[in-house]
């Protein structure tokens, strides 16, 4: 295990340090939806080639998750990578944040209750037990206008159309 935390992290860092000069690449051009579309598609399969290749011991599976975000009315290409490594299964990574000191990484999931179909999830370590968990405090404070890691996921999960 502690292994392959080490690969994480290297695989990680790999990321954070070439992230920047592929941005430019999108700064380049016009933004239209068309054309962010296929740099975003074509940008990360070709960093997933790149990370499996660097990475070849490490299972796919396990490698950094990493998400574009293009805001065109800023021009800025927001990424977020993936910082903690995830030992759960099923999650979608929608981004990471910092709340002051700390980074949490934001996923979703289905839901096993009945009463709710998504469950919202903040990881703050590489440990199975580190995260925190919620739909409805999550909902809840993202309507609070609270700035809490659940309310980040929420906001993140609505703006890329997982939740109504």
């Amino acid at each position: 295990m502690e292994q392959l935390l080490m690969q994480y992290n290297q695989a990680r860092d790999y990321l954070i340090s070439i992230l920047p000069a592929r941005i430019e690449i999108f700064l380049m051009g016009m933004f239209n939806p068309i054309s962010n579309y296929v740099l975003i598609k074509e940008t990360s399969d070709i960093l997933q080639r790149e990370l499996i290749e660097l990475f070849p011991t490490m299972p796919s599976k396990d490698l950094p998750s990493f998400k574009f975000r293009i805001r065109e009315d800023i021009r800025e290409v927001e990424v977020g990578v993936q910082f903690y490594y995830n030992t759960q299964n099923g999650l979608t990574y929608l981004g990471s944040t910092d709340l002051g000191t700390e980074v949490f990484d934001l996923y979703i999931r289905d839901s096993y209750d009945p009463r709710m179909n998504y469950r919202l999830i903040a990881r703050h370590g590489s440990n199975g037990e580190d995260y925190i968990s919620g739909s409805k405090t999550a909902e809840a404070e993202y309507y609070l206008g609270q700035t809490t890691p659940l309310a980040c996921a929420y906001s993140l999960a609505l703006e890329d159309g997982f939740i109504g």
